[in-house]
């Protein structure tokens, strides 16, 4: 009966949480349909647009408010549920996420998408801002990068390892670009300078040495999106 029980009650939430536990600030991302804004991979956002938007499953103070970040700065419709740990550990959960973590992504069509990169990149895609082959490795380098070497190196020195090896290119690169892409903000920008920012806030990580990374950083604080998300509102 308990658990009969427990699995009525997983039920019941995710399905008034898809409905209602929407987070305050992703209402800004819904003041134009998916189907009205420009794209460069024309009919195929339509199409997909015209379905349910994909689910992100998280929890406050977690890498869910980068996913976040990212779906205000595109303008994609998500629906964003809040997750206890009883939940993320029911067989339910685990069929979107095998290992019972988060962030988690389940896509209009029940494709489940876990970690927090892998979920940025089918965003960015998703909304049309990633229109050819090249475009989508271009930015995955960095968003791979990001998650996969820079934020690690970080965590494990607690911000003393050598920076210099890790934002040297970094700055060198963005001595000649507003932005990791080019004149506009991205899925690559919203991983990396989300990993910058945590190891400052944890680590106290001191980035002065890198002028343009600093510049940078300053760009992304003004943004209205990263306040609201990643730094809590």
């Amino acid at each position: 009966a308990t658990s009969s029980q427990s699995l009525s009650t997983f039920r019941q939430a995710i399905t008034m949480t898809q409905s209602l536990l929407v987070p305050r600030a992703l209402v800004s991302a819904r003041v134009a349909s998916p189907t009205m804004k420009s794209n460069r991979r024309g009919s195929a956002v339509s199409v997909r647009a015209a379905g349910d938007p994909p689910s992100i499953y998280g929890s406050p103070g977690s890498r869910t408010q980068i996913v976040e970040w990212l779906a205000l700065e595109l303008g994609q419709d998500i629906k964003s549920v809040n997750l206890n740990r009883a939940i993320m550990s029911s067989p339910e959960y685990r069929d979107v996420h095998p290992f019972g973590k988060i962030p988690a992504c389940k896509a209009a069509d029940g494709t489940g998408i876990f970690e927090s990169g892998a979920i940025m990149l089918y965003l960015a895609d998703l909304a049309g801002s990633l229109p050819t082959p090249e475009a989508r490795g271009e930015a995955a380098a960095w968003v791979i990068w990001a998650n996969a070497t820079m934020w690690p190196a970080l965590e494990a020195s607690r911000g003393k390892c050598n920076l210099e090896n890790l934002f040297g290119p970094v700055d060198a690169i963005l001595a000649d670009k507003a932005w990791l892409l080019g004149s506009e903000l991205s899925v690559a920008d919203v991983a990396v300078a989300s990993y910058i920012k945590y190891g400052q806030l944890f680590f106290r990580m001191d980035i002065k040495a890198f002028p343009n990374v600093v510049r940078y950083m300053e760009q992304v604080e003004q943004r209205e999106a990263f306040q609201s998300t990643v730094m809590g509102g």
